[in-house]
């Protein structure tokens, strides 16, 4: 099913041409693995071959969905694609096979972000949302996500349905039978959708702030900047990223997570002295923030405006029956601010899938979700939403960063108040990526070595005791990764999900915040040190 003979037998006589162009090596490369189903879906690079994102793997996807999707009485799906390569034609390509399978889809008439898409599932009530995106990763990469009709991640069970539908596949064999097909029951959403999804977020106040808005080349140009003019924030934008590029020339990785993101955005804010400067990936569902620290621009890690996010919330919004949601790798300060401020707290395993679920729950339950977020620049903000998304979260924190404005005070001032209240604390995080086609496995043998080899110290602190997510009963679902506590120091190692990557997320408690910092960076930079060596 999936060698290069196989592929041999695709009828398809486009795609039987660029398979012969491919060099000996590439066919090796390409057909060495099978891009798995994974926890919602798919995310690999654009290479034609059993390990990569194309025409043939999509389809394989689209089928089992449909079957999956007939088996268990959903009839329903909607369909959004992003600004990458090739975004479109898989959009498409599933719009395709789930219509020739007697399912109604609603398929966006241009590129939109994932907010939108899980939004639309649920204003559609249809059953399935099919996003075409490989979020912040670079330009060669591509994915799809799995949306459920509560605008979560598909839990486990369906996850289990569709693989085994999906590893039952023969690929080629689908490809051939719908390759050709012509959709057959599709209706197209227009922008009724995405000013259904603005509705209500309106203050017509005349606003003073300065913004400039990066959408990094993506979707998030049309719903961020028409909530902004909603809210009479005037805004500018870099020339070179206001429009979509697939390519993404002048931000190879367009990760707001990371300060190489806002290069041309530092730029123009010099030149027009801006107050505040705001970035959303390419399918906008997470949020990068900059602020102006007296003639210069700071860049806020994502933990850094959850603080904001939940202070000011708490501040405005609480009621008697809020809560908030994070994550086990996010910062050990929120639990600090909702202690004392009488705010239930709940942990989740990473991701959204996660916490949109724990979110949902509560709310079934009566209670009121007042911000949930993660580290990885995620937040929720929006009522009844229980995935990422960043347009409104950029309207919260320029109306945030107006008000404070409108008082004589800034977001750097308003931070420093914060760690005044619950202390100083040093977040950092950092990767180790593994290449080549053994990466995955010499990734994991790394973690491996941390259970049988458990370190012991880094640099002059003592590792008092650990907790194994896999192993250990923690309450939660099963994951892999470990965290390590020190006094003062804690910090988790655990591999990604969706990429070759070690990550690794240092929290480091001190009143004093540059001596926090300096002790934080070189404690990082002796951890890499130890997963270099293993």
């Amino acid at each position: 099913m999936s060698d290069f003979n196989t592929w041999n037998k695709i009828k398809d006589k486009k795609l039987q041409k660029r398979l012969k162009l491919l060099t000996n090596e590439q066919r090796d490369q390409n057909f060495k693995t099978i891009l798995d189903f994974g926890t919602a879906g798919m995310r690999g690079k654009m290479i034609l071959g059993s390990g990569g994102i194309n025409e043939v793997t999509v389809s394989r996807l689209a089928y089992a969905t449909a079957k999956y999707m007939l088996a268990n009485n959903k009839t329903t799906a909607v369909v959004c694609y992003d600004t990458r390569h090739n975004s479109k034609k898989f959009a498409q390509i599933f719009s395709r096979i789930l219509s020739n399978n007697s399912i109604l889809v609603y398929v966006f008439k241009k590129f939109a972000p994932t907010p939108l898409c899980v939004f639309a599932t649920r204003y559609k009530k249809a059953d399935i949302g099919i996003m075409i995106t490989a979020s912040h990763n670079r330009r060669e990469f591509n994915g799809i996500k799995i949306i459920n009709e509560v605008g979560i991640q598909i839990d486990s069970d369906a996850q289990k349905q569709i693989s085994k539908i999906f590893n039952e596949i023969d690929e080629v064999e689908v490809y051939n039978s719908t390759y050709k097909l012509k959709p057959r029951n599709i209706k197209v959403l227009g922008d009724e959708v995405l000013d259904a999804y603005l509705e209500g977020d309106t203050d017509i106040t005349k606003k003073s702030l300065k913004i400039v808005y990066t959408p990094l080349n993506g979707t998030g140009f049309r719903a961020v900047t028409k909530i902004l003019k909603t809210n009479k924030f005037k805004y500018h934008i870099p020339h070179c990223q206001k429009n979509p590029d697939p390519n993404f020339t002048t931000c190879p990785y367009p990760n707001p997570e990371f300060i190489d993101a806002f290069k041309e955005s530092v730029k123009l804010a010099k030149k027009i002295d801006a107050d505040l400067i705001v970035a959303t990936d390419p399918d906008a569902d997470r949020l990068g923030v900059m602020i102006k620290t007296g003639h210069t621009y700071k860049k806020l890690s994502g933990n850094e405006v959850g603080y904001i996010f939940l202070q000011y919330l708490i501040e405005n919004y609480k009621q008697e029956n809020s809560f908030v949601v994070t994550s086990v790798v996010s910062s050990p300060l929120v639990e600090s601010i909702c202690k004392n401020n009488n705010v239930t707290l709940y942990k989740t395993l990473t991701g959204f899938k996660s916490l949109g679920e724990k979110a949902h729950f509560e709310k079934q339950n009566g209670k009121e979700p007042l911000l949930i977020f993660e580290e990885s620049c995620g937040y929720i903000v929006k009522k009844n939403t229980y995935d990422k998304e960043a347009i409104v979260a950029s309207l919260l924190i320029c109306k945030i960063a107006q008000w404070l404005k409108d008082h004589n005070s800034s977001l750097d001032e308003y931070l420093k108040k914060i760690y005044h209240a619950y202390g100083y604390i040093c977040t950092l995080g950092d990767s180790i990526t593994f290449e080549g086609t053994d990466s995955l496995r010499r990734m994991n043998n790394v973690v491996e070595s941390l259970r049988n080899k458990p370190i012991k110290h880094i640099l002059d602190y003592k590792i008092e005791s650990t907790v194994d997510y896999l192993n250990d009963e923690t309450g939660l679902d099963k994951q892999n990764f470990i965290e390590y506590r020190a006094g003062k120091l804690r910090f988790i190692v655990r591999p990604s999900g969706t990429e070759p990557k070690l990550k690794i997320y240092l929290f480091y408690r001190d009143d004093n915040s540059v001596r926090a910092d300096e002790n934080a960076n070189k404690i990082l930079e002796n951890i890499k040190k130890i997963l270099y060596e293993r």
